[in-house]
């Protein structure tokens, strides 16, 4: 494998010319726009710069969005390349989440435009998008920029370029190619420095055989070709997780160079990401992705679970109920340093009433970073009034959001699991079991949609247990440490989001 040399982009930007790193004779770049020098805290919106693309000069737009309360703090960069035939404008318009991330201060974001709507991935063209994307880089303010943690990401066409910048620059300190692996060609060059890798992939081009140069790899020889250049650790961990509800097997490299890892994930239904985009935040799992990997200061995160017997994980191991299962994944995404602490308010029998006599009773901290709540079956099982349960669970979630600082974002309800798929529940009439418990979920359901609170459905999981009995514990009632695993991949991403 050639070592491609980049120093020469660093040169042209401080005036080197003569077309450094390749690029072609007929493409030029020079800002269109800079900051006053004066100019302490920039403002968002449309910026552009020169280019000339066959002896023509154009203006190559950008967009860049600030964080709403802009300091003078490094910020992180995560610049966002669209799919062949889009816009720069899609990425804020389809995908809301992107925005807040950005207003919360986690990152700067860039937007670029690609000429005549794509990138020039094969030199085809006389557009050089890695000049292009160079200026722009150079032209951020060096007070507000941390240029050791500049990110991109990019769909389809945008994934390519993406690959390119990684393997022809040094920009860039970790990219996440989404439906777009590296082609036959880019495997040929080693990318000058070690970088975080999070790539997506459909189904269909986890298992593509490429053969010619501009053909596709498969999602496992494009992970493994970053994985083998940063000398990471060759056998990956595995795993599942569920992104909305589209299941997705994970492969994790580790012990990379530099503190760097790389994954892949494979959608197994599906081949692209519209299905589930307006439903899972995926964004904020790459985010802490590469935020972990880079990130030098401490993160300690505090978790509250209020429930009942679903929360304690009764006759399960003191580790398998779902809030242990979710510390331990959240432990894995960070860094190792890191720490999440959890705190339980929850016991076998309680209904509502009982959890609300409980925090009264003790004092609880205001600062939690996240807060679930998986509450009303014992409601339910005791024939509880259902106008008890309307009103406590409202008083319930108000307390959930004092308690996660006042932030309605980072209260995650869970649905109440179906114990009429236990054998338990089938010798009590399963069908009124289940209807009645559908009815607690419709109604905790739609007050977290009409109040903007997260719910998380995970009753269809335990709806399994009579014909996949391994979902039920010993107990033949509740959840086995296997639901609960279920539980924590709907779960997890979910949690990301609200953390991000």
């Amino acid at each position: 494998m050639k070592k491609f040399l980049v120093s020469c982009w660093f040169l042209f930007l401080v005036g080197c010319g003569g077309g450094g790193s390749g690029a072609p004779e007929s493409a030029s770049v020079s800002l269109g726009t800079q900051p006053a020098p004066e100019q302490v805290k920039p403002s968002s919106g449309r910026k552009s710069v020169s280019q000339t693309i066959n002896g023509v000069v154009v203006d190559r737009t950008y967009t860049i969005r600030y964080p709403e309360a802009l300091s003078n703090d490094d910020y992180p960069v995560f610049i966002f390349f669209h799919d062949a035939g889009e816009e720069s404008d899609n990425w804020l318009s389809e995908n809301p989440e992107i925005s807040r991330m950005i207003d919360a201060g986690h990152f700067i974001g860039v937007f670029p435009d690609g000429h005549e709507q794509q990138w020039n991935v094969s030199d085809s063209s006389g557009a050089d998008d890695v000049e292009f994307v160079s200026v722009i880089v150079s032209s951020f303010d060096q007070m507000l920029i941390d240029r050791d943690r500049i990110y991109a990401t990019g769909i389809g066409n945008g994934a390519q370029l993406v690959t390119k910048l990684a393997k022809e620059t040094s920009l860039l300190a970790g990219i996440a190619p989404l439906f777009g692996n590296q082609t036959v060609a880019q495997r040929d060059y080693v990318a000058p420095q070690a970088l975080s890798v999070f790539q997506v992939s459909g189904f269909e081009a986890a298992v593509a055989e490429a053969s010619s140069a501009d053909e596709v790899l498969s999602a496992k020889e494009s992970a493994e070709n970053w994985a083998s250049s940063f000398n990471c650790t060759l056998t990956p961990d595995e795993g599942t997780r569920v992104w909305a509800t589209e299941p997705v097997a994970e492969f994790t490299f580790t012990d990379c160079l530099m503190n760097k890892k790389v994954r892949y994930a494979v959608l197994e239904t599906t081949e692209t990401a519209a299905d589930f985009k307006n439903d899972f935040n995926l964004f904020s799992t790459v985010w802490v992705f590469f935020d972990s990997a880079d990130r030098l200061e401490f993160r300690s995160v505090k978790f509250l679970a209020l429930g009942d017997s679903y929360t304690v994980g009764q006759s399960v191991c003191s580790l398998c109920n779902f809030p242990e299962q979710l510390k331990g994944q959240l432990k894995a995404e960070f860094a190792a340093s890191d720490d999440v602490a959890l705190e339980m308010v929850a016991k076998t029998g309680w209904t509502t009433t009982n959890l609300i006599s409980a925090l009264d009773a003790q004092v609880l901290a205001d600062d939690f970073d996240f807060v679930t709540l998986l509450i009303g079956v014992n409601n339910q099982f005791q024939n509880k009034p259902f106008e008890l349960y309307e009103r406590e669970f409202v008083e319930l979630v108000n307390s959930a959001v004092a308690f996660a600082r006042g932030d309605k974002t980072r209260v995650l309800v869970v649905s109440i699991p179906d114990y009429a798929y236990t054998t338990f529940g089938q010798s009590r009439n399963p069908d009124l079991i289940s209807a009645e418990i559908a009815v607690y979920n419709s109604f905790a359901e739609n007050y977290c949609a009409e109040n903007g609170v997260s719910f998380t459905y995970i009753t269809d999981i335990t709806q399994r247990g009579i014909v996949e009995p391994e979902l039920v514990a010993t107990d033949g009632l509740h959840p086995s440490s296997v639901a609960y695993s279920e539980f924590v991949e709907r779960l997890l991403p979910v949690t990301l989001g609200a953390l991000y």
